[in-house]
């Protein structure tokens, strides 16, 4: 079984669990009370303690001015024009009731220009949430429709996605690439070839039916990894000495599938550009008593199951246990691959630390975040995160 499929199979074990458990939610935080960073980090420990959710994303705990933000860039992006909005990992549903109801009540011509909005989630538990949220208790309902796909699916060309159209559409996704399948590839020392990673079961027919799992390399054979080499063989291919490295291959699968049905669309991805090392400690060993550990490969995922405990790789954490595997984003080789890409079409690719893209397209709203210092979390916060776009140039 080629990675990116034993990747995804733990990515949608842990997001099937239910959705309380995955996102967590926040009650209205009163940012202009806060006193500097140290009183916004008491605040957030405070938050973090009452939700349920393994983690909280800026578009829970600044709402609505974070998506208002993004909502600014889709405005620039697809001017006085019938458009559609694509999110991809809707979480709880709510940046597309904030952006929905930024539209409605303050750029109501756009509101009606707006043809759709599309939330494509993997997840069973987010989708049924971001039914209620959005088609039971929303004023929206009609502007939105809801799919339960897999984007490694749609990156392999295997599940039915947005019809081809030219009308612009702005693609958004929060906290996503971070959890998107990855491959791991490498170069053979002894013939030059490029190496694709497999994982095998040493026992049992079901990789699912047993603790003893194996990483081995095989000569590269994958459809999907070959044309994403072939767009630009600089980036993602390393050379012999410097070891495997991860490839975003259901990331970078995705947006050439769609460039290739949706030619005017702008993109603004927004995700961690760098996370820590994981804090394993105790948990470096097997439950079966071993150490098995993948080879070490450039952007290596911290892997972290529901108890908050992190582990050395997914291959020494449990199997049948559900946990987060969270990969860093590098967004220049991103935004170069969107180039070689779409060089041809007339659209820019650039990347910018997120609290720089707050200040271009939402300063009205990051002001709304600041405190009787100037502080404001949004931007002063979250200094690990960066984000990509696309546009016309």
């Amino acid at each position: 079984m080629i990675l990116r499929r034993y990747i995804c199979q733990r990515l949608k074990d842990y997001y099937s669990q239910p959705a309380e458990n995955v996102v967590g939610r926040t009650s209205s935080i009163d940012f202009s009370s806060l006193w500097g960073e140290w009183h916004w980090k008491s605040t957030y420990e405070r938050v973090y303690k009452e939700q349920r959710g393994r983690w909280l994303t800026p578009v829970e705990l600044f709402q609505p001015f974070y998506s208002n933000a993004f909502a600014n860039f889709i405005l620039e992006s697809v001017g006085n024009q019938s458009f559609e909005i694509v999110e991809c990992g809707g979480g709880r549903g709510t940046n597309a009731v904030s952006i929905l109801d930024y539209l409605h009540d303050f750029h109501f011509d756009a509101y009606e220009a707006l043809q759709r909005y599309t939330i494509i989630d993997t997840s069973p538990t987010l989708h049924e949430l971001q039914r209620k949220v959005l088609k039971e208790r929303s004023k929206h309902a009609d502007k939105v429709d809801l799919v339960n796909a897999d984007l490694m699916d749609i990156a392999e060309g295997q599940s039915v996605f947005l019809p081809s159209s030219d009308v612009p559409t702005a693609v958004l996704a929060f906290e996503l690439l971070d959890n998107l399948p990855h491959d791991k590839i490498a170069r053979c020392v002894d013939t030059g070839n490029v190496l694709q990673a497999q994982v095998s079961a040493t026992r049992g027919d079901e990789l699912k039916s047993t603790h003893v799992v194996v990483e081995t390399y095989s000569n590269l054979a994958d459809p999907l990894l070959k044309r994403i080499l072939e767009v630009r063989p600089s980036l993602y291919t390393p050379l012999a000495s410097q070891g495997p490295r991860w490839v975003p291959t259901v990331a970078l699968g995705f947006l050439m599938r769609l460039y290739e049905c949706r030619p005017n669309s702008c993109v603004a991805f927004a995700d961690f550009d760098w996370l820590p090392s994981a804090d394993v400690g105790a948990n470096s060993a097997r439950q079966d008593g071993g150490i098995l550990m993948a080879e070490p490969a450039i952007g290596d995922p911290i892997v972290t199951d529901m108890s908050g405990a992190d582990h050395p790789c997914y291959l020494t954490s449990p199997p049948d246990a559900p946990c987060d595997i969270l990969y860093p984003t590098d967004f220049a080789k991103l935004a170069a691959f969107a180039s070689g890409l779409l060089s041809t079409d007339g659209l820019s690719c650039q990347h910018m630390k997120q609290s720089d893209f707050l200040l271009r397209y939402g300063k009205a709203e990051v002001n709304r975040t600041r405190g009787y210092t100037g502080f404001s979390p949004m931007i002063h916060d979250f200094g690990n995160t960066s984000v990509f776009l696309t546009s016309k140039a």
